[in-house]
């Protein structure tokens, strides 16, 4: 079996033109084709990294996977094309075997995956009060863990020198109080900083908020110094979650060393791809780490990671989006849907999905 062609479908997905969907479908000469997807931002370069590198597969044998992968990285291909391209060539596998990718990887550990829904609260206002109506609606949907974002609503969010005020740390602190006390002590709370704050401001940020039981501050520095997130991880009695930004298994060894954080949040398409996050999370349960993989663009990306969490023994959570496009379960002919704040895993062979080509082509970017 020989790859024939790789295509590329940059999709006008949540946030266009900021966050385009990239849908990757390898051929092959035996009519066998596979689907992956790749996180891409606005001018990343990802898209025009995919259409480069498909020459160099053309010909070549899509179940070599490691192999492949070695190659590509090593020549300095964009790992979010690489992830998307891993995907694909894990989904044909499946299907030459007739088994979906997490028996490939060793079997299931869970039939569902649980997942917690960030996005809860787009369309409000940053009040107490349409903030609180957006959580229980969500937790009403069945959803047991919840995340917000606490430093885009804000000035000292976009502030130059990263420091937080005064007063929009108290706003922030009334914002989570109010959601924790209406959602109550058993559901779950997460709040993300996009790496907006620096150490001093992300300290007295975690202190502000222990009385509220946090699941975890994500990124409340940037990622671009482990150590700096570490200091805010050892200082903090609530749990720190990193990641999504890291790519593959070299970058995130260092945050282990360096007790970056207690809660991992690769991103399938971007970190490398299937076999790259589940290295990740192998090395990660050495340290006893959780993995909560990110997940903010498409429904193969979400596939892809359902596969991955059913096999994973440290998984915790998966994201999952609220309020993204409205046809997003149109796109594929068997959406997955979310029953209980869980989805169940697929057992078709590969990653079990079909794109309904019809509905593609009505949300293909130009």
């Amino acid at each position: 079996m020989k790859v024939t062609d790789v295509r590329v479908y940059p999709i006008e997905g949540r946030h266009w033109p900021r966050f385009p969907w990239l849908f990757v479908e390898v051929e092959t000469d035996t009519g066998v084709s596979g689907l992956g997807e790749a996180l891409s931002y606005r001018s990343s370069g990802v898209y025009e990294s995919l259409e480069n590198v498909k020459r160099r597969l053309i010909g070549r044998d899509p179940t070599q996977i490691e192999l492949l992968w070695e190659e590509l990285y090593r020549d300095g291909v964009s790992l979010p094309a690489i992830s998307g391209i891993e995907i694909a060539l894990w989904d044909i596998l499946g299907k030459c075997l007739n088994a979906p990718i997490h028996s490939l990887l060793g079997g299931r550990c869970r039939d569902k995956v649980e997942v917690y829904v960030d996005g809860f609260f787009r369309g409000a206002k940053y009040v107490e009060e349409e903030y609180v109506q957006k959580a229980l609606a969500a937790v009403g949907q069945g959803f047991r863990a919840l995340k917000m974002d606490v430093d885009e609503p804000i000035a000292s969010g976009r502030s130059l020198n990263r420091s937080l005020t005064p007063r929009d740390l108290k706003h922030t602190a009334r914002m989570v109080a109010a959601v924790r006390e209406a959602v109550g002590d058993e559901v779950r709370l997460a709040i993300d900083c996009h790496g907006a704050f620096n150490v001093n401001s992300a300290i007295a940020l975690a202190e502000k908020l222990e009385p509220y039981d946090l699941m975890w501050i994500e990124d409340p520095v940037p990622q671009e110094n482990l150590k700096a997130m570490a200091k805010v991880t050892l200082s903090s009695k609530t749990p720190v979650c990193t990641g999504e930004l890291l790519n593959t298994r070299y970058q995130f060894r260092e945050l282990f060393e360096a007790q970056a954080a207690e809660i991992i949040m690769p991103d399938v398409a971007r970190t490398g791809g299937i076999l790259e996050l589940k290295k990740i999370a192998t090395a990660a349960d050495t340290y006893h780490i959780p993995v909560a993989p990110h997940n903010m663009v498409g429904p193969i990306a979400t596939t892809a990671s359902v596969q991955l969490c059913a096999n994973m023994p440290n998984f915790f959570l998966l994201e999952s989006q609220m309020g993204d496009v409205a046809w997003r379960d149109q796109i594929l002919k068997k959406p997955l849907k979310i029953v209980d704040g869980c989805i169940e895993v697929p057992t078709e062979p590969g990653l079990g999905i079909e794109l309904d080509r019809i509905e593609l082509e009505k949300h293909l970017a130009q």
